[in-house]
């Protein structure tokens, strides 16, 4: 290592050392503060604890969902005491996996809290924030008449039941004098993220509700994590239709309103990591229907575009006495395997490995990475350290080619002066410079290609990577030391700390490409100068976890050179001797 390189490493070290120390003297840089989470108390007076970002307006349903007042055949001095009847009649069910408050008003979920996630202050994470109505709620005859704002009779008291030993079933009914009626069965089980809800029609014809009905999942989720714009990136409307995953995202002048027909496995909505998705079950549906807005807003440092959106199935029904469809309803984390078992394609909805032509490349390598890092956290729980071995195992299995891709460049600095004197000898006929310069390295043993070979297994399981980290659970609030308390996030500026762990990656393939390319090419010094810093530029906003495990295979190359410069110096002696 030369003098140069010595002092850059150590302008680096001391970079880092002295890192928070230079930004907050330089004015760029204050402490991360999380943010702030209330406790509001709605109109129900029941006490909802919500996860506010005070830059983030409230989410307003009546943009994306409208409902109109004349839906429901109930008189108004019945809608006029809603909230005293809601709050009477409201039930919560406590599983294993969620907390789900049900109301009469609407006769379904206004609350469904995740038990085993929360906000990174203890708040648990609200699957349906700002609910102005139950969800999912049913609609007919086009929107005219809709279950959200029906007064449902419940078969159970208010109070609160426990369902984490045991199933729990209520039913809510709406039964007219003529005996009509619109009955929801619900089923919640203690371990599952799922619950099973039947929608029971009967006489469907005396109501004047004919034709279909759509179940919409009519509350869009909401902002989970510290940075705001990677949420609302990936909230989109998806459905697995015709034998394949589809995302109903054709914004137009910042409005949603998209339907695909075709037979219907299931329809969801989806964030970073957490989706509410519909599934039927004793028939599927026949048709999707997405609606949402963007709202461009401002946050503390930038101006981000906010997604709403909303989804629904069509569930075609015929001139029948009585019709009952049964539901499977999702609402909880993008796990993989978990998702997998429901046998539905569900798992699709985590856009792992349904990309065109390299698609089933990337899943072949996505879906052990997604089995094995847990497996590996169950005896290191700490996934920084399982990032780092996992890049040391992956820098093993490919160190052959790795010494195959060293030797080859070798011997390209070997014979680079031949090559200058081919092109100048030839450079106006270049089929036959061509002709030349592969028969010198015919000669020489060189196989120009064989300098890419430690990259062949390395794209699609980086890509896969990108992947997992990006939409799955399994790094979320994942600490490593110091303050890297989240492997799932990347930074968000250039003053934020975790831009020390992409100098740290930036560093490492700098050393590692200027050792490796010694004295090549102006074209390749230029590129040894240039791809770490492009890297760093690409990298920052990623996964921590992503730029650690880079950072950790890049610097293992450090590892390969120093051996293959040893084995080639042991040889070289050999021959000497």
């Amino acid at each position: 290592m030369d003098k140069k390189t010595i002092g850059l490493v150590v302008a680096l070290g001391v970079l880092l050392f002295f890192y928070f120390d230079i930004m907050e003297a330089l004015g760029l840089y204050t402490p991360y503060v999380p943010p702030v989470k209330e406790t509001v108390v709605d109109s129900t007076t029941n006490q909802k604890t919500q996860y506010t970002d005070k830059t983030l307006p409230a989410q307003s349903l009546n943009s994306i969902a409208p409902v109109t007042n004349d839906v429901q055949q109930v008189d108004s001095s019945v809608v006029e005491q809603t909230v005293e009847v809601v709050s009477r009649d409201t039930v919560i069910v406590e599983t294993n996996k969620y907390i789900v408050t049900m109301s009469t008003f609407g006769g379904g979920p206004v609350s469904l809290k995740l038990k085993e996630f929360d906000y990174r202050n203890d708040t648990l994470i609200e699957m349906l924030p700002n609910a102005k109505y139950a969800t999912p709620s049913a609609s007919f005859a086009g929107g005219t008449y809709n279950t959200s704002q029906t007064m449902f009779a419940s078969t159970r008291q208010a109070g609160t039941y426990d369902a984490t030993s045991g199933e729990f079933a209520i039913s809510y009914e709406f039964v007219k004098v003529d005996g009509s009626a619109i009955k929801k069965h619900y089923r919640f089980y203690p371990d599952t993220y799922h619950y099973d809800l039947d929608i029971e029609l009967v006489e469907p014809h005396k109501m004047g509700l004919t034709g279909k009905y759509t179940l919409t999942w009519n509350t869009p989720l909401g902002v989970t994590e510290p940075q705001p714009k990677t949420d609302y990136e990936v909230m989109n409307a998806m459905t697995y239709q015709g034998g394949s995953l589809e995302t109903l995202d054709d914004f137009e002048d910042g409005k949603l309103k998209q339907s695909l027909d075709g037979n219907t496995l299931w329809a969801g909505v989806r964030s970073k990591y957490f989706s509410a998705v519909l599934i039927p079950k004793n028939r599927n549906a026949d048709a999707v229907s997405a609606n949402g807005v963007i709202n461009t807003i401002s946050t503390n440092d930038e101006m981000i575009d906010q997604r709403l959106v909303t989804v629904g199935i069509d569930m075609p029904f015929a001139n029948v006495v009585s019709i009952t469809d049964s539901f499977t309803v999702f609402v909880g984390p993008l796990d993989y395997h978990m998702m997998s078992s429901y046998d539905v394609h569900l798992e699709d909805i985590m856009d792992i490995g349904t990309w065109p032509v390299v698609g089933w490349l990337v899943k072949m390598f996505a879906i052990p990475i997604m089995w094995l890092l847990p497996q590996m956290y169950k005896f290191i729980p700490n996934y920084g350290i399982v990032i780092i071995l996992f890049a040391l195992f992956v820098k093993l299995v490919t160190l052959p080619l790795s010494m195959k891709s060293f030797k080859s460049m070798n011997a390209m600095k070997e014979v680079q002066p031949q090559l200058e004197e081919v092109k100048k000898k030839y450079g106006k006929d270049p089929q036959r410079m061509q002709k030349e310069t592969m028969k010198l390295y015919k000669e020489n043993g060189v196989n120009p290609i064989s300098g890419c070979l430690p990259m062949l297994p390395q794209m699609p399981l980086f890509i896969a990577m990108f992947a997992v980290f990006r939409s799955t659970i399994l790094l979320r609030d994942a600490p490593f030391f110091w303050i890297f308390d989240d492997l799932s996030r990347g930074a968000t500026s250039y003053t934020d700390p975790y831009m020390i762990l992409v100098l740290v990656m930036i560093g490492a393939q700098f050393i590692s490409q200027k050792l490796t390319m010694g004295g090549g090419t102006q074209q390749n010094k230029m590129m040894g100068y240039m791809m770490p810093l492009f890297m760093g530029f690409m990298f920052h906003t990623f996964a921590s976890g992503l730029v650690l495990y880079w950072a950790v295979f890049s610097l293992m190359s450090l590892v390969d050179y120093f051996l293959f410069k040893r084995k080639s110096l042991k040889n070289t002696n050999i021959k000497t001797a």
